[in-house]
């Protein structure tokens, strides 16, 4: 997720065109971040430090670790951690840009702050989206009064990137005024109090989730296509209840419904999450009910 985010940022930006993109996400399966990217990112070397390791280990056949620890600008225990960070996401897209020319390392603070400027993200919030963590990615994209949603939001997004595109990434939600009624599907989760969610369409983001998780080119967004669709929603929302039922909160989930909500469900803080699937978008909604 953390690589369309940013990337659609360098796209936004000039730095690269959609399909420089396509190509770098393609790369990054290929690329291992290397140690030296992931000390400068965790502040434990500098850039001179991590490049006079890298001209030593051109003449020594040792590890980037080992020599680091040898000089002293490393600890055996920071290098087993560093190790740990090689398969994070952010970094792996982080790399892929350094190896392929599109940024050079030392540009790296500059554009992760004019990112963070542009999105409004605190430091904290940028240290979050740097995690590739989907739990600590969706919070930062959340208003304050959507934050309450963040779990449901997370479990269906981890569902989207396992069941349908890897690539599934989010935008800045917002609070609108109505739940969507054309060219949607829905669920109700009901206990004393309860919640709505649903997939809608935006500009070809429902149609291709349809198509990839029912294995069946759909072209047309009817009954049988959003079949496929209520099918995910109520797969991801299982999950969120099960979750629930571990703390004890139980409820009933009703069966998916192709229209707008029921008219005598009274719906509070319709919260609307952006959703992309590549270069296709739908929309991701979720809503109290009282």
């Amino acid at each position: 997720m953390v690589e369309y985010i940013l990337g659609s940022f360098l796209l936004d930006t000039g730095r690269i065109d959609e399909k420089m993109l396509r190509e770098l996400i393609k790369k990054q399966d290929d690329t291992r971040v290397m140690l030296g990217t992931i000390a400068v990112a965790e502040g434990m070397m500098t850039l001179d430090q991590t490049n006079e390791v890298n001209i030593l280990q051109s003449a020594m056949d040792q590890r980037f670790g080992d020599i680091a620890v040898a000089k002293g600008y490393l600890t055996d225990e920071q290098v087993e951690y560093l190790l740990k960070k090689q398969g994070n996401p952010f970094l792996l897209f982080v790399q892929t840009l350094i190896d392929n020319d599109v940024i050079k390392m030392d540009e790296m603070d500059g554009i992760l702050e004019e990112f963070r400027e542009k999105n409004g993200f605190t430091e904290e919030q940028l240290s979050d989206f740097k995690t590739g963590d989907v739990n600590k990615i969706v919070p930062i994209f959340l208003p304050e009064e959507c934050e309450k949603y963040s779990v449901i939001i997370g479990t269906v997004i981890r569902t989207l990137i396992r069941l349908v595109n890897r690539n599934t990434y989010i935008g800045k939600a917002e609070i609108v005024d109505v739940f969507p009624e054309n060219d949607q599907v829905n669920q109700a989760l009901i206990w004393e109090e309860g919640l709505v969610d649903g997939f809608s369409e935006d500009n070809g983001g429902l149609l291709e989730l349809c198509s990839v998780f029912a294995h069946e080119d759909f072209t047309q967004l009817d009954e049988d296509s959003l079949d496929a669709a209520g099918e995910l929603l109520n797969c991801a929302n299982g999950l969120y209840v099960s979750s629930l039922s571990r703390r004890g909160v139980f409820l009933e989930i009703t069966p998916p419904n192709y229209g707008k909500c029921a008219d005598d469900m009274k719906l509070y803080s319709v919260c609307r999450v952006p959703v992309s699937l590549g270069d296709k978008r739908f929309y991701f909604t979720v809503a109290e009910v009282k």
